[in-house]
């Protein structure tokens, strides 16, 4: 459920930096860029700061989910265990998160750019289950995770393009730690786009389409306290989840405004199994 959240992070790379206008720096980067404004290219100002707000909301595929720990129905009892008497069947899972990110880049070279990224995520996951022993004693349950926690990572993004048509691939890798789950949740995501640059007014802007990859399929693990009421005390009780994502693949496409040679505005949608938006604001020197 919780990999999806990771996904949302997927969108602070989309590109609010990548092809702002900007007099020549007088930075020693982007290295190579003599030879790039030769040959008619206009670089962004060398590194950027990007404030970035993520909503998404996507299906998750669990495979599957146990309840693990030992029903004690009395101290002169032996204690029973859980995962021995009880099966478990998932239904539908959504995922909903929100991430309030800060991401810092540079360009190395004219067609490359590196950045690191630090935010926070919020958010809840939600599988309808049922739990039967012989019988079905609890059914169509809510098996809720509420959950926020830290996000961090490094990615780049890689560009060319011809005249005012451009293709740009992001790759990113983040790790995310959540309070009620049980060690790290890792992402690798890939994002290829294509695009088109185009003045309006005094502004200069691009727009693009694309897609987001994201195959990720993982195991979850934390304390059954922290997401259903169980109708008896369970000693030690946890769960185990194995999930992966409904799909790999989701439709984005986007915009992005320059306001000057400093300031950028860019949104991005997602549609598909993976619905979302994403707004930044950066600034660039």
């Amino acid at each position: 459920m919780f990999k999806y959240f990771r996904a949302g992070l997927f969108f602070f790379i989309i590109f609010s930096t990548t092809f702002s206008s900007a007099k020549e720096s007088k930075s020693y980067f982007p290295f190579l860029a003599e030879e790039a404004l030769n040959r008619g290219y206009v670089l962004p100002k060398p590194i950027g700061i990007n404030f970035i707000y993520v909503d998404m909301t996507q299906d998750v595929k669990v495979e599957s989910l146990k309840l693990k720990g030992d029903i004690i129905l009395s101290p002169f009892l032996k204690p029973i265990s859980l995962e021995k008497i009880i099966t478990v069947t998932a239904k539908d899972t959504v995922s909903s998160i929100q991430n309030k990110i800060v991401k810092t880049d540079i360009w190395l070279f004219p067609f490359l750019n590196i950045y690191g990224l630090l935010g926070e995520t919020k958010g809840y996951s939600k599988t309808k289950i049922d739990i039967s022993l012989n019988k079905p004693v609890i059914t169509n349950a809510d098996f809720k995770l509420d959950y926020d926690g830290i996000t961090y990572g490094v990615g780049t993004t890689i560009v060319g393009g011809v005249g005012n048509i451009f293709i740009a691939t992001d790759v990113n890798y983040t790790r995310t730690s959540l309070n009620i789950i049980d060690g790290n949740i890792d992402a690798l995501i890939i994002s290829p786009k294509l695009g088109y640059n185009f003045n309006f007014s005094s502004f200069k802007n691009s727009i693009w389409i694309g897609g987001m990859y994201q195959e990720i399929s993982q195991t979850l693990k934390g304390n059954i306290a922290d997401v259903i009421n169980m109708p008896i005390p369970i000693r030690n009780g946890k769960f185990e989840i194995k999930e992966k994502a409904a799909s790999p693949w989701n439709t984005v496409i986007g915009f992005r405004s320059e306001i000057n040679t400093n300031y950028e505005i860019m949104t991005e949608i997602g549609f598909g199994t993976k619905e979302s938006i994403a707004l930044a604001l950066g600034y660039r020197f």
